[in-house]
């Protein structure tokens, strides 16, 4: 089983280069955007890593919750950005 989060945290980590490269490019929100999107990818990666190393609690307990925490708040500036730019389009 341990092969399968190895493998899942070298996937992981190869995805996280494209919103890690898009971060120094782009600019304003979607700036911001990226850089959330690749800092979750990094730490879910993380996860997957000490999971396999056999630090289950590690992982699941602290690791995962701030994964998910920057998930969610990658979807709560997501949706301030999208209200700001349609204010200004109404």
């Amino acid at each position: 089983m341990e092969e399968i989060h190895y493998i899942s945290a070298m996937f992981i980590f190869v995805a996280s280069i494209i919103p890690i490269y898009l971060s120094f490019k782009l600019k304003n929100e979607l700036r911001v955007l990226t850089i959330l999107l690749g800092v979750f990818a990094i730490f879910h990666g993380i996860y997957h890593l000490i999971y396999a190393i056999g630090l289950e609690t590690l992982s699941e307990e602290i690791l995962q919750p701030i994964s998910i925490g920057i998930l969610i708040l990658f979807g709560i500036i997501y949706l301030k950005i999208r209200k700001t730019r349609n204010v200004i389009k109404a």
